[in-house]
């Protein structure tokens, strides 16, 4: 049996020193609902997630009455949040909103399952199931929860969420063109520029589509994108670069 931090230990003789005493095998037994949510505090402040997790199940399994029961759901999620067990995490904040939905906390949980999720997304190369999937719950935070700091919370999520995707389609883009297949390098970089014009990637996507329209020949569509790039992202260094070699040629 794995063996109790001493500092838990000293938390449960001085609730229930009796029990502990007479060698009962239950280690939350006699313990109240206060007491269980208190522990689970201080075992977070702690750094236990673990055992603030334990506590935090006891709870919800013996008190299921109890009138703070929202909270106590609250902080479950947050501790399966800074345990890294983010998959988990998204579904107790899920749960509260589906239970609480009107209650106080609901921004938090709200912005919880968006960080939660946020946190599952993966690196650009692979599958973005979970970034799309974050993308919309962060979004709908910052419709529903306006002007609030949840909502500011989510919206700077939801922007890196995005920048990954317009990273997955700009690396999909730079794998073809350096192929030379600059038909298929352009729906890729043209993605890019659509899908995701606030991102610092649209100006490098813009250079792309100019320098596989040059490779292939189609001048006039060069130039479109050329201007698009000179008029829509002036100060990025793309445009720099493409004034350089304008005065060059």
């Amino acid at each position: 049996m794995q063996k109790m931090p001493s500092r838990r230990a000293a938390w449960l003789a001085t609730l229930a020193l009796p029990l502990i005493a007479c060698g009962g095998g239950d280690p939350y037994q006699g313990l109240t609902a206060d007491d269980l949510y208190r522990m689970a505090e201080n075992e977070l402040a702690e750094g236990d997630q673990e055992n603030a997790v334990e506590a935090l199940e006891r709870l919800h399994v013996s008190f299921g009455d109890w009138p703070r029961l929202p909270e106590a759901g609250l902080l479950l999620a947050r501790a399966h949040y800074e345990n890294d067990d983010y998959l988990t995490a998204r579904a107790e904040y899920r749960r509260f909103l589906d239970r609480f939905a009107a209650h106080p906390g609901a921004p938090d949980a709200a912005a919880g399952e968006c960080r939660s999720l946020a946190a599952l997304a993966p690196a650009s190369q692979r599958d973005q199931g979970f970034t799309e999937e974050a993308l919309t719950v962060c979004g709908n935070v910052v419709l529903d929860y306006a002007r609030t700091s949840q909502a500011e919370e989510a919206e700077a999520l939801r922007a890196n969420l995005r920048r990954t995707m317009a990273e997955k389609e700009y690396l999909n883009a730079d794998h073809y063109f350096r192929r030379r297949q600059y038909d298929s390098a352009i729906i890729y970089y043209q993605f890019v520029v659509d899908l995701y014009p606030e991102t610092d990637l649209a100006p490098q996507a813009l250079l792309g589509v100019y320098l596989s329209n040059q490779a292939i020949g189609y001048d006039d569509l060069a130039e479109e994108a050329r201007t698009r790039l000179l008029q829509e992202y002036p100060d990025s260094p793309q445009a720099v670069e493409i004034r350089t070699v304008g005065s060059a040629s």
